[in-house]
């Protein structure tokens, strides 16, 4: 076990912090450029502008906490949260690089920073002890609060994206309702598959004080609030490119990159920087005790 209680050294840890390390360096370099060079993209001009926003997010905001996530990861509880909310957003970002884009100069490093990606997050939850981790958490105040906000997030994601779907399968309209239909195949794709699971999943899981459901409650809303900001950024780099209807201001998006914050800081709050000496002295795991 390494300084930190959640995190086991081994093999796998290894593998996830030499990937995470590449990871990190490749979503600087990646979306470096995609600010820098604006002929990058060959996509219609929508899709230029919301890929140019994407970009401006992970250089500023994902790429310096991930790397201050794995740097700090295996020492404490807390940043080895933060690193596993980076790697859910590479898997979840760089999907829609790599498949989702026209062909590009930098096809190569998206498929490789989703690879990568996968392998990272495979090996840090192999290396992490959900029930240490949730041994750190004291009672939470609106633990339930934070578990149904999830639960709903998730619901209404399958609830829009598949009712959307169904209609499509019914009457032959296309669901463009948010973005062109050649785009919003793979939104609905990757966020009925894996964003509304991991919220619905996390949510049950910290609903009912399972181990995992605090370890998921912090991630998935860290990685959450991270790709809502994506969403505003992308609606103001599509209004300065003249696309009608797009605006600087998202409500629905600043709305929920505001709440998935607070659901994780209230949750990291209330993770003990102490949790290796808690699990020393065999205190209760957050799962069995109240709050």
């Amino acid at each position: 076990m390494s300084a930190a209680s959640g995190v086991k050294d081994g093999p796998a840890l290894r593998v996830a912090v030499i990937a995470s390390w590449i990871v990190v360096g490749l979503m600087a370099v990646e979306s470096g450029l995609g600010v820098i060079v604006t002929d990058l993209y060959p996509e219609a001009p929508w899709a230029i502008a919301a890929l140019r926003g994407n970009d401006l997010v992970t250089l500023v905001l994902v790429a310096p906490l991930l790397g201050v996530g794995v740097a700090r990861g295996r020492r404490s509880d807390r940043w080895a949260l933060v690193w596993l909310s980076g790697l859910l957003y590479g898997v979840y970002n760089f999907a829609y690089y790599a498949f989702g884009t026209a062909f590009n100069d930098l096809f190569l490093l998206h498929i490789a920073t989703l690879a990568l990606s996968i392998a990272g997050l495979i090996g840090l939850v192999a290396s992490l002890d959900a029930p240490a981790i949730a041994s750190g958490f004291e009672a939470v105040p609106g633990r339930r609060l934070i578990a149904g906000f999830m639960v709903f997030v998730g619901t209404a994601l399958m609830t829009a994206w598949g009712g959307f779907s169904l209609r499509f399968a019914l009457t032959g309209q296309l669901p463009d309702d948010v973005m062109p239909p050649s785009a919003v195949h793979l939104v609905y794709a990757l966020d009925l598959s894996l964003l509304a699971p991991s919220f619905l999943v996390g949510g049950v899981l910290l609903w009912r004080r399972a181990p995992w459901g605090y370890v998921l409650g912090v991630a998935v809303n860290l990685f959450g609030a991270a790709y809502l900001v994506v969403l505003e950024l992308v609606g103001g780099f599509e209004a300065n490119a003249g696309i009608a209807d797009k605006s600087w201001l998202s409500p629905p998006a600043i709305g929920g990159a505001i709440l998935c914050s607070l659901a994780a800081v209230v949750l990291l709050r209330h993770l003990d920087a102490g949790s290796t000496a808690k699990a020393a002295t065999g205190r209760k795991p957050a799962s069995a005790r109240t709050g």
